[in-house]
């Protein structure tokens, strides 16, 4: 045989090896992501996002199994079931958006005793071993929703904060943003009202819009409605009472309904967050920590302010978009 062919012979026996021990090292995590629901757009962004972080981390050579699972009902036992069920498999690590903190923390299975790892999203968790907690500062947010109604009432007037529902760490900490800069940025400010509840349903929030406007609707100037429900419910009734407009409005995250309002000019402004971003970046961080990285504890995925004047902007569109085709519930 000539030099030339076990040369030849040689390199792609060489090649072949390399591409052999390249398969065996390639190295594979298998990720749970256990979010409130699965029927809103929000946790479909949080599924979208993770997957996406796991098609990247495919191209460096780290293939991510990611573990889907949620239910319909938002009940935190159903979640403490769903991830208890995953306690009892193969995983390299678990993400979960929880229902609520105190609960889930002292009842889910691994917090005790297993070493799984485990990063939160969306919402804080009262357990013992935290990892890293991927979500929105909503405490400055609500500070941004606050800074907004300052400026559009040039810093006097009347307001009302229609609450999300007692026990939602996140609502509560926009809320106490809220109230916090306005008591201390804007002191001809008045709150007239800070204790009504939209809740989660649509009749419930319909009826506490309905009360404040009935109560209050003759002297306020400004509402800040703290979710998605109460900012639906409280347009809806400014336009019943024929104030929409007139009575500045700024709500938390968004729906078609007040994106379509922010356009008219019926609402001035949502503070909106970026649930895809919380998955895509709870899979990174996760697989950084299981790789032996230092996970920082806190990463702050940013909200953004929607204004007619922005609505449009590459910004907003890229905040939006991230969120699918249609806006969050």
């Amino acid at each position: 045989m000539s030099l030339v062919r076990i040369t030849l012979s040689l390199f792609v026996f060489l090649i072949g090896l390399s591409a052999a021990f390249a398969q065996t090292d390639a190295v594979e995590y298998s990720i749970a992501v256990v979010p409130k629901g699965t029927d809103k757009a929000r946790w479909q962004a949080i599924h979208a996002g993770a997957v996406k972080a796991s098609e990247e981390l495919a191209a460096e050579g780290i293939n991510v199994n990611i573990l889907w699972k949620g239910d319909n009902v938002a009940r935190s036992d159903k979640q403490i079931q769903v991830v208890d069920t995953f306690t009892g498999q193969r995983l390299s690590g678990i993400l979960v958006a929880s229902l609520d903190e105190s609960h889930l923390g002292g009842n889910v299975r691994f917090d005790r005793d297993s070493d799984l790892p485990m990063v939160h999203i969306d919402s804080g968790l009262d357990a013992d071993r935290p990892i890293s907690y991927v979500a929105t500062d909503n405490f400055q947010g609500g500070a941004i929703a606050a800074d907004r109604i300052g400026q559009l009432t040039e810093g006097v007037g009347n307001v009302i904060l229609l609450r999300h529902k007692q026990g939602d760490s996140n609502s509560e900490a926009r809320e106490a943003g809220f109230i916090e800069r306005i008591r201390r940025g804007y002191p001809s400010i008045r709150m007239l009202s800070i204790d009504q509840y939209s809740g989660d349903s649509m009749r419930e929030a319909d009826e506490a819009a309905q009360y404040l406007l009935n109560r209050y609707g003759r002297r306020v100037n400004a509402v800040f409605a703290s979710s998605v429900e109460g900012a639906d419910a409280m347009l809806n009734a400014l336009r019943n009472f024929n104030l929409a407009g007139q009575v500045f409005l700024v709500g938390y995250e968004a729906s078609p309904a007040t994106l379509d309002a922010i356009r008219t000019g019926e609402i001035q402004g949502l503070v909106v967050t970026n649930p895809y971003r919380m998955g895509y970046v709870g899979v990174t961080t996760l697989v950084d920590h299981i790789q032996g990285g230092n996970s920082p504890t806190m990463v702050d995925t940013g909200v953004t302010l929607v204004t007619m004047s922005n609505i449009e902007s590459s910004e907003v569109q890229e905040a939006l978009g991230a969120q699918g085709s249609e806006a969050i519930q």
